[in-house]
């Protein structure tokens, strides 16, 4: 297996809609990168995941998503935070 460049893995878009195990699933684990920067509530890291996920769905490539995620400049999600989520995001989508 390759190891891909963070380029490469923001151009990532999901394949199809993801269902409601997998949302689960993958709000766990974004919830864990977002949860490291200081500040931001459950309720902001919540709506942020909801909004990324609407994206997804809408066919959006991850690094959108990222770049979408940094633009609203909330506490919990610096964009670290947000490249961090993109990464976890894109592997997530392409396993």
């Amino acid at each position: 297996m390759s190891v891909l460049s963070q380029e490469e893995l923001f151009e990532t878009k999901s394949p199809r809609k993801l269902n409601e195990t997998e949302l689960s699933s993958l709000r766990e684990l974004l919830k864990k990168e977002a949860s490291s920067t200081e500040g931001g509530d459950d309720e902001d890291i919540n709506d942020l995941l909801d909004y990324a996920f609407a994206m997804v769905g809408n066919g959006k490539a991850v690094g959108y998503v990222v770049d979408e995620l940094i633009s609203m400049e909330m506490d919990g999600c610096d964009a670290e935070a947000a490249k961090r989520m993109g990464a976890r995001l894109a592997i997530f989508l392409r396993d």
